[in-house]
């Protein structure tokens, strides 16, 4: 017999319309990832949300958890938001302003025989999410990051086939969004269940997702592995422009605390950052922004950059003929990690370069780089 507890993946091919934009997507999220859907606005992030969630009309596809349709227009299927179960939360949090937190909490048991999944515990949530003292409170007593903290203990509750987070943070004063951002990097592990993300704040993109969706005008653009797809320049139009770089995967290996500097491991390169906070061991994700590289036929003797990674030319892409710029993919050259000795995977990195110095040094694909970039060019986050 299956057991029907056991989370399941969440599938989404959707048709939908817009007045001025024809919406298609199509995309799986496994239990325990997290699948950020980033594009400028108006690209029909939130819409697509919203249809996957039965908030919205769709004009055709199909919405699985496991094998069990939500909708297919096919075959004719349409459950309503309450058996589907794609729980969505967003930054107004929607709590009902004439029930206490215990009251808006108890809602979300509401419906226990159309749900598969097996709900947390009422007080498991409540004690992770420190909210136990705000039980008998109404939500105009409570601060923006407690009403966002009790709606996500609502959808938690719920027992969730899928938590759909469209920008739940957007309303959070900026001073206090980190404390929130660590307690939704906890859900994958703690909930396990399948996660869409809509954020229009990269930070919170790069902290969370594993996997990335970029839409434009409607369309997919580009989809894959986070790091991958952050890190392509060539996607820059729809995500940061100027401020468009490579997103590095890696492992802190020590900390320098007389110069307040902690060291990475990157492909088995070590990358000198901002003294951090995480542990040795803890994994992070390093953003450097293209415009803040620069390469060398060989490592700089009198530089202040911190950081020489060797690598190797992949690809140059010049913005026209007669362009101002252009960006050189790179390769981190394998290195041998000293820890595991393991051959590890080189990663990609893309530098913004002047047309002229690319030409004056006759850069060319296939060639040996050593890449240069200050220790403070770089913005460091956990990573799970």
């Amino acid at each position: 017999m299956i057991d029907q507890t056991l989370p399941r993946p969440l599938s989404i091919e959707l048709k939908l319309q817009q007045t001025g934009l024809d919406i298609r997507a199509q995309f799986r999220v496994l239990p325990g990832r997290v699948c950020a859907l980033v594009g400028r606005s108006g690209a029909g992030k939130s819409a697509l949300l919203k249809a996957a969630a039965g908030l919205a009309p769709a004009r055709g596809g199909r919405i699985a958890v496991g094998n069990e349709a939500m909708y297919d227009s096919a075959a004719r299927i349409n459950k309503p938001p309450h058996e589907r179960r794609l729980t969505w939360l967003d930054g107004h949090t929607h709590l009902f302003p004439h029930l206490t937190v215990r009251a808006n909490l108890e809602y979300g048991l509401k419906g226990k025989g159309l749900r598969r999944t097996k709900p947390p515990a009422f007080d498991k949530v409540v004690n992770w999410l420190d909210i136990a003292s705000l039980l008998a409170r109404r939500p105009e007593a409570l601060t923006v990051s407690q009403r966002v903290k009790v709606a996500l203990a609502r959808a938690l509750i719920s027992g969730p086939n899928a938590l759909l987070l469209d920008d739940p943070l957007g309303d959070v004063p900026a001073h206090e969004q980190e404390p929130l951002l660590e307690l939704l990097a906890e859900l994958p592990t703690r909930f396990h269940v399948p996660i869409v993300l809509v954020s229009p704040r990269m930070n919170e993109v790069i902290r969370l997702a594993d996997e990335v969706v970029i839409l434009h005008e409607g369309r997919m653009a580009s989809a894959g592995p986070a790091a991958q797809i952050l890190s392509d320049v060539s996607l820059s139009t729809f995500l940061e422009g100027v401020h468009a770089g490579s997103v590095l995967e890696g492992e802190v290996k020590r900390h320098d605390i007389e110069w307040l500097l902690s060291e990475v491991d990157v492909s088995g390169q070590r990358v000198t950052v901002p003294a951090m906070l995480h542990a040795v061991g803890s994994k992070v994700r390093l953003k450097v922004r293209a415009r803040d590289i620069s390469l060398h036929r060989a490592v700089p003797t009198d530089t202040s950059c911190s950081n020489h990674l060797r690598g190797r030319i992949t690809q140059i892409m010049l913005a026209g003929e007669h362009g101002t710029y252009g960006a050189v993919g790179i390769e981190l050259d394998r290195a041998l990690d000293a820890d595991s000795l393991q051959i590890k995977s080189g990663s990609p990195l893309w530098a913004m370069l002047t047309r002229k110095s690319i030409q004056q040094m006759g850069w060319a694909p296939g060639q040996p780089v050593v890449v240069g970039f200050k220790a403070m060019a770089t913005t460091v986050s956990a990573w799970r």
